[in-house]
Protein backbone atom coordinates (compact mmCIF):
# COMPACT_ATOMS: atom_id res chain seq x y z
CA UNK A 1 0.00 0.00 0.00
CA UNK A 2 2.79 2.45 0.89
CA UNK A 3 4.55 1.65 -2.34
CA UNK A 4 1.42 2.47 -4.34
CA UNK A 5 0.93 5.76 -2.46
CA UNK A 6 4.57 6.68 -3.01
CA UNK A 7 4.36 5.89 -6.74
CA UNK A 8 1.12 7.89 -7.06
CA UNK A 9 2.68 10.90 -5.29
CA UNK A 10 5.76 10.63 -7.50
CA UNK A 11 3.65 10.49 -10.67
CA UNK A 12 1.63 13.53 -9.60
CA UNK A 13 4.78 15.50 -8.82
CA UNK A 14 6.42 14.60 -12.13
CA UNK A 15 3.16 15.37 -13.95
CA UNK A 16 2.97 18.79 -12.30
CA UNK A 17 6.50 19.73 -13.44
CA UNK A 18 5.98 18.37 -16.96
CA UNK A 19 2.74 20.35 -17.31
CA UNK A 20 4.41 23.54 -16.06
CA UNK A 21 7.35 23.01 -18.42
CA UNK A 22 4.98 22.60 -21.35
CA UNK A 23 3.29 25.89 -20.39
CA UNK A 24 6.45 27.86 -21.22
CA UNK A 25 6.49 26.64 -24.83
CA UNK A 26 5.89 29.53 -27.19
CA UNK A 27 6.57 33.25 -27.37
CA UNK A 28 6.77 35.64 -24.40
CA UNK A 29 7.24 39.43 -24.45
CA UNK A 30 8.67 42.02 -22.10
CA UNK A 31 10.30 45.43 -22.23
CA UNK A 32 13.76 46.23 -20.88
CA UNK A 33 15.15 49.77 -20.97
CA UNK A 34 12.51 50.80 -23.56
CA UNK A 35 13.46 47.85 -25.80
CA UNK A 36 10.88 45.19 -26.60
CA UNK A 37 12.14 41.62 -26.17
CA UNK A 38 10.42 38.48 -27.45
CA UNK A 39 11.59 35.18 -25.95
CA UNK A 40 10.77 31.91 -27.73
CA UNK A 41 10.95 28.70 -25.66
CA UNK A 42 10.75 25.07 -26.79
CA UNK A 43 10.74 22.42 -24.03
CA UNK A 44 12.23 18.96 -24.65
CA UNK A 45 12.26 16.75 -21.55
CA UNK A 46 14.23 18.47 -18.79
CA UNK A 47 15.92 20.95 -21.13
CA UNK A 48 14.71 23.67 -23.43
CA UNK A 49 15.99 25.78 -26.27
CA UNK A 50 15.05 29.04 -27.87
CA UNK A 51 16.07 32.59 -28.58
CA UNK A 52 15.43 36.21 -27.73
CA UNK A 53 14.48 38.69 -30.44
CA UNK A 54 15.18 42.40 -30.00
CA UNK A 55 15.86 45.43 -32.17
CA UNK A 56 19.46 44.16 -32.32
CA UNK A 57 18.44 40.84 -33.91
CA UNK A 58 17.67 37.28 -32.89
CA UNK A 59 20.06 35.69 -30.37
CA UNK A 60 19.80 31.96 -29.65
CA UNK A 61 20.41 30.87 -26.10
CA UNK A 62 22.32 27.92 -24.75
CA UNK A 63 22.39 25.73 -21.68
CA UNK A 64 18.61 25.72 -21.17
CA UNK A 65 17.87 23.79 -17.97
CA UNK A 66 14.77 22.87 -16.01
CA UNK A 67 15.16 21.94 -12.35
CA UNK A 68 11.80 21.55 -10.64
CA UNK A 69 9.98 24.82 -11.21
CA UNK A 70 13.18 26.78 -11.91
CA UNK A 71 14.49 27.49 -15.40
CA UNK A 72 17.79 28.96 -16.58
CA UNK A 73 19.61 29.68 -19.82
CA UNK A 74 22.59 31.67 -21.09
CA UNK A 75 23.00 34.20 -23.87
CA UNK A 76 26.42 35.02 -25.31
CA UNK A 77 26.80 38.77 -25.83
CA UNK A 78 30.13 39.63 -27.44
CA UNK A 79 31.87 36.78 -25.63
CA UNK A 80 30.26 37.41 -22.22
CA UNK A 81 27.85 34.78 -20.85
CA UNK A 82 24.71 36.39 -19.43
CA UNK A 83 22.62 34.00 -17.34
CA UNK A 84 18.84 34.28 -17.13
CA UNK A 85 16.85 32.57 -14.38
CA UNK A 86 13.08 32.40 -14.15
CA UNK A 87 9.98 30.79 -12.73
CA UNK A 88 6.49 30.49 -14.11
CA UNK A 89 4.13 32.39 -11.79
CA UNK A 90 0.55 31.84 -12.83
CA UNK A 91 0.27 33.22 -16.35
CA UNK A 92 3.51 35.25 -16.29
CA UNK A 93 7.23 34.47 -16.18
CA UNK A 94 9.32 36.27 -13.56
CA UNK A 95 12.89 36.49 -14.84
CA UNK A 96 16.16 37.83 -13.40
CA UNK A 97 19.40 38.47 -15.28
CA UNK A 98 22.79 37.60 -13.78
CA UNK A 99 25.64 39.60 -15.31
CA UNK A 100 29.17 38.13 -15.44
CA UNK A 101 31.94 39.72 -13.38
CA UNK A 102 33.34 41.62 -16.36
CA UNK A 103 29.97 43.36 -16.76
CA UNK A 104 29.32 43.84 -13.03
CA UNK A 105 29.35 47.63 -13.41
CA UNK A 106 26.65 47.34 -16.07
CA UNK A 107 23.01 48.12 -15.62
CA UNK A 108 21.29 44.76 -15.04
CA UNK A 109 17.53 44.92 -14.97
CA UNK A 110 15.80 43.85 -11.81
CA UNK A 111 13.02 41.38 -12.27
CA UNK A 112 11.43 41.28 -15.71
CA UNK A 113 7.83 40.15 -16.16
CA UNK A 114 7.16 38.26 -19.39
CA UNK A 115 3.66 37.80 -20.77
CA UNK A 116 2.74 35.06 -23.22
CA UNK A 117 2.01 36.16 -26.77
CA UNK A 118 -1.35 34.90 -27.94
CA UNK A 119 -1.01 32.83 -31.10
CA UNK A 120 -3.40 33.87 -33.86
Amino acid sequence: MRKKLFLMALMLTVGFYVCNAAKIDGKWKTTMNDMELTFTFKVTGDTFSGSVLSQMGDMPFTNGKIKGDEYSFDIDVQGAKITHKFKLDGDVIKMTVVLPAEMAGGDAPGEMILKKVEEK
